[in-house]
């Protein structure tokens, strides 16, 4: 995996769309390699509209990488490089079948999920929520994080409430790689939170 840092996007946390693709933009200035379309709350046209303006952010940069997540039609029609399943998703095996070039990432709420997308074929899992976030009880903590890591043969990212505080309490679990959005889209000095986080996981 050439990048350690997959950012999640949600044009809600700003008060326009424009706002938000500055964000972006400073963003992979920064060095985020790896973004996530997310948006949940649009019909499909919105949704790929809004991704034709992120994907012409990220052909600019090259070598960042596109996910669309949880749908397989979006992510073909923006040519992305990935998408990101979940249990209500379209099986992975069916992906990697008829969509052979699209990498697939999964989002897995125990180790045993994160063992069972491996066996399936996905590429990557994410691991959440490491951290309690907002209008959640639940954490895996980060004991379960290093059981993940150690129990995986894919890579496994981090997700949940990381941000520069807690990073090194991911990294001492043995992580190597994060799934992040308020803890990068919310801070002012993006630059140096992608730096710092990055460097922090090596």
């Amino acid at each position: 995996m050439d990048f350690n840092i997959y950012l999640i996007g949600d044009k809600n946390f700003f008060e326009s769309e424009k706002r938000y693709l500055e964000v972006l933009n400073k963003c992979f200035d920064g060095g985020v390699r790896a973004f996530q379309l997310r948006q949940k709350d649009v019909a499909v046209r919105e949704f790929i509209s809004l991704g034709e303006k992120i994907k012409k952010i990220t052909d600019k940069y090259k070598d960042v990488k596109l996910f669309v997540n949880d749908r397989i039609d979006v992510a073909l029609a923006l040519e992305a490089y990935g998408v990101h399943l979940n249990k209500n998703s379209i099986p992975i095996k069916a992906v990697k079948e008829k969509a052979k070039n699209l990498k697939v990432f999964y989002s897995s709420h125990s180790v045993c999920e994160v063992i069972t997308a491996q066996d399936e074929g996905a590429d990557a899992v994410t691991f959440s929520p490491i951290f309690k976030i907002k209008n959640q009880d639940f954490e895996q903590g980060v004991g379960l994080l290093k059981k993940a890591v150690n129990l995986a043969g894919i890579p496994v990212f981090a997700l949940g409430g990381i941000n520069k505080r807690n990073i090194g309490r991911i990294r001492d679990a043995g992580a190597k790689y994060i799934a992040v959005q308020s803890g990068i889209l919310m801070e002012d000095d993006i630059y140096g939170t992608v730096k710092f986080l990055s460097e922090n996981l090596s």
